[in-house]
């Protein structure tokens, strides 16, 4: 069964339950989410063993592109046709990014070909608030995402500020 940021539930009706209202209120989640968990519910009556396995984490808006920050989401990148039908109903192309389960991984995915060449978690006073620092080597020109994507990309990633310095 295909997990997505509401509930089953949810996602196969198309209306939201007291809890995934109070999730969707309170910026737990976007619209943008809401709206791709219904497409990956009617997709998944289509390509039920194919999605199976499938976690939709987030979802935002990149340019004319969607991007889905996904759990075991290669499967939709190896079906062509379950990438249209996603992409149809969408009614946008989409980007997928790979979370791994450490977090150092997905970003040596998300940066490639940069080389991480470290991860320092920074205090922010007066709050205390952590800031990732990401500090990668290599030509930033052969990136398939613009930096100040990336940035947003790292930031749904980690829950934090990201800070990305590069280094030739």
């Amino acid at each position: 069964m295909v997990t997505t940021p509401i509930c089953n539930f949810c996602a196969k009706t198309g209306v939201l339950c007291k809890k995934c209202k109070q999730k969707l209120r309170k910026g737990k989640i976007t619209n943008l989410e809401v709206e791709v968990s219904k497409v990956f519910a009617r997709a998944e009556q289509r390509y039920l063993k194919q999605l199976q396995n499938v976690t939709l984490d987030r979802a935002h808006q990149m340019n004319e592109s969607i991007l889905l920050l996904t759990r075991n989401g290669n499967v939709i990148i190896q079906n062509t046709e379950l990438r249209q039908f996603i992409e149809s109903e969408i009614r946008a192309p989409i980007e997928i990014i790979e979370r791994k389960t450490d977090t150092r991984t997905t970003f040596a995915d998300l940066f490639h070909p940069l080389d991480i060449v470290e991860i320092d978690q920074i205090y922010v006073p007066p709050d205390g608030d952590i800031e990732l620092k990401i500090t990668l080597r290599g030509d930033p020109n052969s990136l398939r995402f613009s930096i100040d994507q990336l940035k947003q990309i790292a930031e749904l990633i980690a829950n934090n500020p990201v800070r990305l310095e590069i280094h030739n």
